[in-house]
């Protein structure tokens, strides 16, 4: 009888133990605002998988999973399907606290949330903020003893809970370099947990973004930055005396950077010109390594700091100008230190020489990726494509021979100097 009333009593209580420990918590689920009119819920994360239904713009879901650009969310049903992710918005949980980088060199922070309302201060690119809330292109910050609002465009968002993407391929990775860093969180700005040897292979427990998350010992977990693994930076080897440029192509990914009268985006131009460089640098003996090799998105603070894991002789960013003012035209060479202004105005003689261009000079500029980074670097703005005449100049495949012929002879020049 003893017994039968003990069962009776603990294994309800099994149950209600077992129920509060695996039941999800809803104030912890993200959700999304559909920003597209009509969009298709699909079974499977992918453009070819079977539509199980259709949704409208403005209602909101919560997410489930993410995976290759595709969020599964869940229906009213309860059913479970996939929607593409640039067809909606991704709001802020208020049971969390996110923060955000600054990827802007300039940002205004506004008293309300739209153009018009009162500046009340200014960040600068690689400052970190506390994310408050959303509002369509605009986020809510914690800003002296109160909120105020900046544009959601300039925002990286570091989220700290964020969903592990499906691990396909890379069950197992190598470092490309000695002592690279593990961190605790998939941050640049996290604490260095320890380092892991290029001689070594780690398993790997989950991915973040652009970072890995891998056992670097016996029951410990970190991440490394997935630039520093994938080998996706392109690289030559002239050898260990020659010296090594790392060359920057401007914006990328989701970060389109500035947009020509006629439509040329300044990514697709800073690109094309890093890779017609980089060939003419690597022929001339230089050991040459670029911030992105392909239309991905690449924060300031992961190029400047690539520039010093590679221990760059010099790293210069490419760009194209834009300004509100179609008239506006010209090349502009930019430094921050001074003792870079020497290579500065090397490269920038030479790129007047060879263009018809005006020439607007060799200036001091308060950019992130001069400013923080430890290696000499320049930025250099190769034209207006805000102004329609010299975008159709700056956009053609002879404007992009001369300018890279021009800074690889610049760089030349300093070094057998």
């Amino acid at each position: 009888m003893g017994k039968k009333i003990f069962i009776f009593f603990v294994i309800p209580l099994l149950l209600i133990i077992i129920f509060i420990r695996y039941s999800p918590t809803l104030a912890d689920s993200d959700t999304i605002l559909i920003t597209g009119e009509i969009v298709n819920v699909r079974e499977k994360p992918g453009t070819t998988y079977s539509i199980i239904t259709q949704i409208k713009k403005g209602e909101t879901y919560e997410i489930k999973n993410q995976k290759d650009g595709w969020y599964e969310i869940k229906l009213p049903s309860g059913k479970r399907g996939w929607i593409a992710n640039w067809l909606a918005q991704e709001k802020l949980s208020p049971a969390k606290t996110n923060k955000g980088l600054v990827t802007a060199d300039h940002l205004n922070i506004r008293s309300e949330p739209n153009q018009s309302s009162s500046v009340v201060g200014t960040l600068k690119a690689g400052d970190e903020v506390v994310i408050l809330n959303n509002d369509d292109d605009w986020l809510k910050i914690e800003y002296l003893s109160g909120s105020a609002w900046v544009s959601s465009s300039y925002i990286e968002i570091i989220k700290t809970h964020q969903p592990t993407a499906d691990i396909q391929d890379e069950n197992y990775i190598t470092p490309l370099y000695n002592s690279t860093n593990i961190r605790k969180k998939p941050t640049l700005k996290s604490k260095i947990l320890g380092h892991a040897s290029s001689k070594e292979v780690y398993k790997v427990l989950g991915k973040e973004g652009d970072w890995y998350k891998i056992e670097y010992a016996s029951g410990k977990a970190g991440y490394i930055a997935g630039w520093v693994i994938t080998g996706t930076n392109e690289v030559s080897n002239n050898g260990p005396n020659a010296k090594t440029i790392v060359i920057d192509p401007g914006h990328g990914g989701r970060d389109e950077g500035a947009a020509g009268a006629n439509g040329t985006l300044e990514k697709d131009l800073t690109m094309k010109a890093a890779l017609l460089l980089s060939e003419k640098l690597k022929e001339a003996g230089f050991n040459v390594v670029l911030t992105r090799s392909s239309d991905a998105y690449v924060s300031l603070q992961d190029r400047a700091e690539l520039a010093y894991i590679r221990n760059a002789d010099v790293f210069i960013s490419l760009h194209f100008d834009s300004i509100e003012d179609s008239t506006v035209h010209g090349h502009t060479t930019y430094y921050y230190y001074d003792k870079e202004v020497e290579i500065a105005e090397m490269i920038h003689n030479q790129i007047s020489n060879v263009i018809q261009l005006s020439d607007r000079g060799v200036r001091f500029g308060d950019y992130y990726v001069l400013r923080e980074n430890r290696q000499p670097s320049i930025l250099l703005e190769l034209g207006y494509l805000s102004n329609p005449s010299e975008e159709e100049v700056i956009k053609t495949h002879s404007y992009m021979e001369k300018i890279t012929d021009a800074i690889e002879k610049g760089i030349v020049q300093y070094y057998s100097n």
